[in-house]
Parts: structure tokens; sequence; C-alpha cells
């Protein structure tokens, strides 16, 4: 079994297994820890396994509540997070509860912010769901709801006692849902690893290929755990996770969460390249291998003309990566190798060319 062990804040494991259901793992893990445990998933994934996860944890001898909400960004908010905590209080859960979330990157959000609060914090697993998920939402311990103003505006700060990924979670997924996660690992790959990036380019990654696509999971989050590790709260280097994200988290709220967050980010990535060309540092060679790796896993590489058609300053004035209403984005020099300058790993973008980046296509 691979695993890594990650030393933010606090100490915790990604451990990689196959057949979780099937293993004794859980259940070792799990023994004489808690009065009481909370699968919180969404509708959609709690039909497929959470049955089969409540079973396995009732052999501990603990009441196993399960607590829903519908699946989507539209559901990522703080109506979903007080109906949670109302399961919760009415089963009269304690402070040595256990919440264990069964899902995607939504879910992880969403399970991992009930789990900072509810008793002013109580342990909480993650078993992620989506490659999406598996790669990005699980490790790092943000956590948060979506607002009106913008998207994960209202969390906290939450490392997880442990994340399981089982790659057999992946066979239920929609390919669309695969390619949106592919973009974080991409990511990953932009801002740190040449050679991973290398090797997206040699092999298209697959569902049935289990064994390379467990092996790209752990790279890509050997790479987030070493960035976490230095900086768990994001007051430097950790900005270099946000490339993408600046640009694509505007765009989701824009299209009222109508786009993918994977299709945003790719979107978003390639805006933020942009960025990096018209600063003079990424060169366009770089910028046709980005796009033919994203072309791969069937990314948007335009922006749809319904975006370009709202403005966006207001939306990045109130992303919580503004710094007093001034834009910041990661740069990129070239592939695996982002640009920093006095220690800034975010640097000023101009309304200018902000209102530039707006037509890309």
């Amino acid at each position: 079994m691979l695993s890594l062990t990650v030393h933010a804040q606090t100490r915790y494991e990604i451990k990689f297994i196959q057949d979780l259901f099937n293993s004794d793992l859980l259940i070792e893990d799990c023994k004489n820890k808690a009065s009481q445990f909370v699968i919180i998933s969404d509708d959609t994934v709690s039909a497929l396994y959470a049955q089969r996860l409540k079973n396995i944890l009732e052999q501990l001898g603990s009441p196993v509540h399960v607590a829903t909400f519908p699946p989507g960004e539209h559901y990522k908010t703080r109506e979903t997070k007080a109906k949670l905590e109302e399961v919760m209080l009415n089963a009269r859960c304690t402070r040595d509860t256990y919440v264990i979330a069964l899902g995607g990157g939504i879910v992880t959000d969403v399970a991992g912010f009930v789990a900072a609060t509810y008793c002013r914090g109580v342990p909480v697993i993650y078993i992620p769901t989506t490659l999406l998920a598996m790669v990005d939402a699980s490790i790092g311990g943000k956590t948060g709801v979506n607002v009106p103003q913008g998207k994960n505006l209202i969390g906290a700060f939450k490392q997880p006692h442990c994340v399981y990924i089982d790659v057999d979670f992946l066979t239920t997924l929609p390919t669309v849902e695969f390619n949106n996660g592919m973009v974080e690992l991409i990511k990953h790959a932009l801002i740190r690893d040449a050679d991973l990036f290398a090797e997206l380019e040699r092999q298209t990654l697959s569902l049935q290929d289990k064994n390379q696509l467990e092996h790209m999971i752990y790279r890509s989050c050997e790479i987030k755990r070493d960035i976490v590790e230095i900086d768990p709260e994001e007051k430097n280097m950790r900005q270099l996770l946000n490339f993408g994200h600046t640009v694509g988290h505007v765009i989701e709220s824009v299209s009222h969460y109508d786009i993918r967050h994977g299709e945003a980010v790719a979107l978003g990535m390639l805006i933020e390249c942009y960025f990096s060309q018209q600063l003079g540092y990424l060169v366009p060679k770089a910028l046709a291998r980005i796009k033919a790796v994203l072309a791969t896993y069937h990314l948007p590489l335009a922006l749809p003309d319904t975006i370009k058609q709202v403005s966006w300053l207001d939306y990045f004035k109130m992303d919580k990566k503004s710094l007093n209403s001034q834009v910041y984005s990661v740069i990129l020099e070239d592939i695996g190798r982002p640009y920093i300058a006095g220690g800034k790993y975010a640097h000023l973008i101009t309304p200018d060319l902000l209102a530039e980046a707006q037509n890309y296509s």
C-alpha cells in the first residue's frame, strides 16, 4: 500500500488502497476512536456507496448516521451546511464524533467545513470518489462554501484525520468528470514538475490503466503535499496552487456554476499563461504544449462568448485571493517553473491586462 504522510499543522496520512470496502484498514483506523460516525455525501454518491460504508462502520458498535445533500456547486452553501449540522445536533453528536466525507470535492469542502466548526472542531476522514478530489480537494485542509459574491468566500482550514484513495471509485466516474479532475493534475505538473508534464504528453491517462493512474495521482498528491507542508495557510508558496484558479473561480461565478470547476480552471490556466506571455515570460512553444495536453482531455481552449460579455472586475475584487482590490496571479516562466521574485509567488495584474484577457480565444 502506498502512503504519504503530511506534516501540516496536524500530521495525517494519505493512504492509497485497492478495494477499500473489502479491507480491514478502515476498521483498524477507526476502532475505539469515536462515539458516533456521520457519513456526509451527496445524493448520487450516497446511492452508490453510503450503505456499504455504513455497514462497515457499524461493526465498530457505534451509531452511524448518513447525511446527504443534492450534488453540484449550487448546493455548496451555508444553507446546506446548516442542514447537515441539524442532522448532527438531532443525533446528539458530541466532540468525539467522526465525520466521514464520502464524495467529490464539493462534499469534502462542505463536510470539512462542518467538521471544522461543529463543537469547535471534530475529526474528519476523507474518502474522495472523484479524480478532482483525490489530487486536490482532499489534500491541504481548505474547506468552505460558496456565496452569491463568490466561490469559497466562507470557510476554514481543517486538516483531515486521514485520506483514503482508492482508484476503483473512478470506475463509476463519467468521462467528463475524469477530464475535469485531470486539470488539477496538469496544474501540479505546470507549477512544479516538468518531467510529470512530459509524461502526460507521452501517455494519455485512462480509467482502464489503474496502475499508471495511481502512479500519477500519487505524484500529484506528493507535489501538493510538499507545498502545503511549507505553507499550510497560504501565506506565500501555497499561492502557487492557485494557478488557473484566480481566473477560473471568476469564470465559475460569472457562469453561475454552469461551467464545471475543471473546465473553468483549464480556461483560467490559459488566461494566466496569456498574462505570462504578455509580461515577457512564457514562450509560445510552451503555451502550444499546454494547449495540446488540455485538448487531449477535451477541455475548453477558448472562453464562451457569454463569459466575455460580462464585466469581470467586480468578481475579481471579491475573490479571496485579491489584496486591496488588486488582482494577483501566478506567472509561469516555463513548464514546471513559476516566476518567483522578491519572495513573491503571485504578481500584480493590471486592469488593462485583465480587460485584454477577457477577449482571449
